[in-house]
């Protein structure tokens, strides 16, 4: 487990902004949303505040519909 552990570390460490994961995988603990530690560790180099901007209704956490919208082609993540 931990090796597998390191290995998406450094899958996620490698990979840039552009190449962000989808929610599914950077939510480790399986809750359905994403914590700020999540967020971070999945979006190197991307500042924390983004966090605030994507969190829309505030509750400390992403959900997928957050996600979702951050990652759509006019979001705050998007890929394009």
């Amino acid at each position: 487990m931990r090796k597998m552990t390191m290995t998406f570390a450094a899958i996620l460490a490698t990979a840039s902004f552009a190449q962000a994961a989808d929610m599914a995988e950077l939510d480790t603990n399986a809750d359905g949303a994403l914590s700020v530690e999540e967020f971070t560790a999945g979006h190197e180099g991307v500042d924390p505040a983004v966090f605030t901007e994507v969190d829309t209704n505030e509750d400390g956490a992403i959900d997928a519909a957050e996600y979702e919208a951050a990652t759509a082609e006019d979001g705050v993540l998007a890929t394009n």
